[in-house]
This record gives C-alpha cells, structure tokens and sequence, in this order.
C-alpha cells in the first residue's frame, strides 16, 4: 500500500504532467479563471461561432498589444477539444508581416518583409478545450500583423505594435557608433513618445561635440517619419534624419540631439575619417562581467587597463566587446554597473560596438535561481537601444546579433554537477534579418555575438537539445543553431567570433580543430578580458583588401610600473 507521501507526489506530476506539457484546459470554469486573471488581457476580434470543428481556432489573446523590444508577448491560443472522437495533432501556423525599422550597414531604413514561425503541434483529445501557450520575441520596431491559422478556419489575424523602451537617439550611440566618411551623410534616428494630440517629434538644435569644440549640424535632411501606437492616446515618432558633415574635421564626437522635449546625448557616437582603409586592425574583447560576486577582482580596472594598452600599442579602428559586459543589470549599493562600463568604454580612443550577453540581462544575483532573464533596459539605456545590426567597413560585412537569454541553466549529467548556460538562440525574425537584409555575401563577412554556435561536445542530461549535426552544441544557442551555421557556410563568412565560455578554441563547422587557419568559417571563442589577469587580452583581427589576414588572441597587459602619467 502507498504512503500518503508517495500518493500525494504521484499526483502532483500528474498535475504538472498534464497542465505544463500537455495543456489541455479540464472543463469551462479552469479556463475561465485563466482568462480572468489578468494572465491574457488582450483578445482577438472576430473568432468562429457555432459550427467550429475540433482542432480549430476558438480563442486567441495577447499579453500585450504594445511591447517594446525584446519584450516576449505570450500568445494564448485555445483550439476546440474532440469529446467524442480520436486524438490528433492539429499544426499551428504563425507569420508576421511586419514593417519597421531595420539597422543595416548603410543606417537605418524602414523595410517590410514576412517572417514565418516554425509550425507548432498541437495534440487534440477529448477534453473540450486545449490552450497552447506562445511567446513571440519582437526584434523589429514597428508594425506587426501576426496571422495564425489552424484547422478549417481562415486564418486570424492581430495588429501589434512594437516601440523602444528608451526614449533617446536610437543610432549611432556609444555601443553602436557611426563611422563614416567625409563624402558621406551622418544618419541619426530618434525615437520619442508623445500623446496623440501633442505635436510630432521634431529635431530643434543637433551638434558633434568633441574635447577641443563643438560643431552645429545645421544642415538636416528629413529621411523619414513616421508613428505607431504605444498605448492608449500614446504614440511613438520614430524619425531619420541626415546631416551634411563634410566641412567638420576628422575626429571622434559625442553627438547631441535637442527636441521640442527634452535633449539626449550619446558620448563617442561618431567618428569621421577621410576615407576608408583597405588594411587595418579591430579587437574583440569579451565577458568583462563588471562586478562580479565573489572575487577580489575590479573588473572596471582590468577593463581600463586593458584599454590603455589598445590606445597605446594596438590602435586599432574599432574594437567590439562581445557580450557578459556586466555581471548583472541592476543597480546594487550605490553601485551602477552600466555607469562604470560607460565610463571604462570612454578611455578607449576607438569606436566601441557591442552585443548582449545573458549576463547583461540578470537582475538578481548567481546564488539565486537562474531565471531566463529577458530584462535589456539597462542595456538599451547605456549602450545601444538596438541589439542586430550591420556595419560595412573596409570592404568587410559585420553582422552584430544578439543570441539571447539562459535557455536551460540546470542540467542533470554524467558528471552530477555541471551547470551547461545554453543560450535561448536566435529566432526565425533574427534569421530573416540576416539573410535578406542584414547580410551581403558578396564581401567577406564576419559575425559577432554572445553564444557559441560550435563546440566540440554535444549536451547530454535532462533538457538536453539533441541535433543531428556533427558539431557539438554544448554550450551554444538552442535555436537556429544549424541556420546560423549553413548560413555561415553559404555566404562568404570567415569568422563567428563569440565569447561566453572564457575559453580561447577555434573549431572549423563540423566541431573539429580546423586543418588550416583559413578553413571558413571558423567559429572562435575567446576567455575574458579582465578575469584572468595576467591572461587579460583580446583578440586581434587584422583585414587588408577586404579579407581576414590574422586573428590572434594576444595579451593586452601594459607594463603596471609605469608611473600613473602614463595612464589615461
């Protein structure tokens, strides 16, 4: 006979079996509850009365019809049960046909294009109502209609609008800086909320400002405006603009930008030059993981130790920080990691472009439990509003991406305790972008992210992700992770350079040591740049005529018994 104990357990995974997995709704009242409990508080109009079939649409409702950026929205779709029938797999299909603004290598356009979702299954019993629950990530500010068809129906359809969680330049900024030419124009987009009635975003007064002066864009050229809907009687002016900058010198400007409501700043935003290099030199550092727990490290004096050393020796014409910049979002003490970052970031002589990592979102510390921390606010107020851009330098395409939030923290594996950080990935809209507007096969192109995509180990354990490439996954993105590897393949990537892991290895796309060090795409990790200290370095990427020369790690470490003068 069973304990109590061990009944009471039996059913509890009952429970959570049956509403977590399979998720079919027991009776009208449980669902009921669902939908008036502030869970789903968005509906779609025009659903199917009497007459629908089993599997199909009878209920579908938003969390939000307003997100901003990277915000999941949970779609809850609720399809008709088959009481007195046979089970079956109903498909659900999900597009988005979205217009909005896109961050390519030549600035910011507002572009349309049509994303498909992978299909999603859907097992139909003899319950009367089954849910299945959706979370959609948003990486296009602007206009999204989501169509969702299942069953015999056509299919529904929802607008959604997509806005930025800061109000502000939204490029160049100081994690995603403009370089351009004299013959060129200066690009800026501004994003501001307003109410309905209040009048449209207008640019009243823009400068570059540097240590020796200040220079008056006076010439500005209205590429594009538009809004869309933030909230009731809210909405949110997206404008680009583009300024003449031929008659200011060459040099490195914070750039400024006043409005008829408020004025925004972004320092080290722009840096003109003559004319673009066909050989020249950037560096990658990675996982600063300013203030970081439990060790007697200052990472913020690592970082602009390390940064002294680039100024001095290296001189490079941009350097790119690969995501872990801070160890976790939110303000502690009186302590604000993203200032301190902010303020190492502006010893560097060099444009700095950065990307997210997972730590860049936590909000609580690594002793608590690892929750997929979604949370990039403080990442789009300190470094860029925009996390996958383009950027076309030196005959070479740039693809920054962001590869997402902890997907499956903790495992169970042969080796009992071993934590294996998977990235959630890439998501089929991230794909999209990068295949039909971010990416340019017809130069060479390089990719930077947080994750690795390669590795040379595949996951084992509980919520393991199984593929059947021959690369390993240990470690790397979930999603898209074969995409992002056939595309890299296909078009003309030399390098996937990526961090996360502190660990500095190479490997060709089948998981293996590469037999020659021009085997593209090579997928290259890398260690931390302030973490290790006298192992503190980057890696140095030189380009000469539009193609990858060398891409070395190499110890960025200057010489700490030079008196303080030598210091910036």
């Amino acid at each position: 006979m069973k304990s109590k104990k061990s009944v009471f357990i039996s059913v509890l995974i009952f429970f959570l079996l049956g509403n977590s997995i399979v998720g079919p709704v027991l009776g009208v009242e449980f669902r009921k509850n669902i939908f008036e409990n502030n869970i789903i508080r968005e509906s779609i109009d025009e659903l199917p009365g009497d007459g629908v079939a089993p599997g199909d649409i009878i209920d579908i409702s938003f969390s939000n019809l307003n997100p901003t950026l990277g915000e999941p929205v949970k779609i809850s779709i609720t399809l008709k049960g088959n009481p007195i029938g046979e089970r079956f797999d109903e498909i659900l299909l999900i597009s988005d046909d979205y217009e909005g603004l896109i961050a390519k290598s030549n600035g910011i356009e507002w572009k349309a294009g049509n994303v498909t979702l992978d299909p999603v299954s859907v097992k139909i019993g003899r319950f009367p109502f089954y849910i299945k629950k959706i979370r959609w990530y948003p990486v296009v500010v602007g206009n999204h209609t989501l169509q969702i068809k299942a069953g015999s129906f056509p299919a529904k359809t929802k607008n959604v609008s997509v806005g930025f969680d800061v109000e502000n330049i939204i490029s160049p900024s100081i994690g995603q800086p403009s370089i351009i030419t004299k013959s060129e124009e200066l690009l800026v987009v501004v994003s501001e909320e307003r109410h309905i009635s209040e009048s449209s975003l207008t640019i009243q007064h823009a400068e570059l400002e540097d240590g020796d002066g200040s220079y008056i864009l006076d010439n500005q050229t209205m590429r594009f405006c538009t809004w869309i809907h933030a909230g009731e009687g809210v909405v949110e002016d997206e404008l680009i603009v583009s300024f003449n900058i031929s008659s200011i010198p060459c040099g490195f400007y914070n750039l400024s930008i006043t409005t008829l409501k408020d004025m925004y700043i972004w320092p080290h935003a722009v840096k003109i030059i003559e004319s673009e290099p066909t050989e020249y030199m950037f560096v990658q550092l990675s996982d600063i993981h300013i203030g970081k727990n439990y060790n007697t490290i200052n990472e913020k004096n690592e970082l602009e130790d390390v940064i002294h050393y680039i100024n001095k020796e290296i001189k490079p014409d941009f350097v790119v920080m690969t995501g872990d910049l801070v160890d976790w979002c939110k303000v502690k003490g009186n302590r604000n990691f993203f200032i301190e970052l902010q303020d190492a970031i502006l010893t560097c002589n060099s444009p700095v472009f950065t990307t997210p990592g997972n730590h860049d979102r936590y909000e609580t510390g690594l002793f608590r439990l690892y929750r997929p921390f979604r949370n990039l606010l403080y990442y789009h107020e300190y470094l860029s509003p925009i996390c996958d851009y383009g950027l076309e330098y030196g005959d070479i395409n740039f693809l920054f991406l962001d590869s997402g939030h902890e997907y499956s923290r903790w495992e169970i594996k042969r080796k009992f305790w071993h934590p294996t950080p998977e990235a959630s990935g890439l998501t089929n809209n991230q794909m999209y972008l990068l295949e039909n507007e971010l990416g340019n096969n017809q130069m060479h192109q390089i990719i930077f992210m947080h994750h690795p995509a390669v590795t040379e180990v595949d996951d084992s354990g509980l919520f393991a992700i199984p593929d059947n490439h021959p690369s390993g996954n240990e470690g790397c993105i979930a999603f898209n992770r074969i995409e992002l590897i056939n595309y890299s393949v296909d078009n003309n990537v030399s390098l996937v350079l990526v961090g996360h892991t502190h660990r500095n290895v190479i490997f060709n796309s089948s998981g293996e040591n590469p037999s020659d060090i021009y085997e593209w795409p090579l997928f290259v990790q890398m260690g931390s740049s302030t973490l290790n200290g006298t192992g503190n370095g980057g890696r140095v990427v030189e380009i000469k005529d539009g193609k990858v020369e060398s891409y070395k790690y190499v110890p960025l470490i200057y010489d700490k018994t030079l008196p303080p003068s030598f210091k910036r």
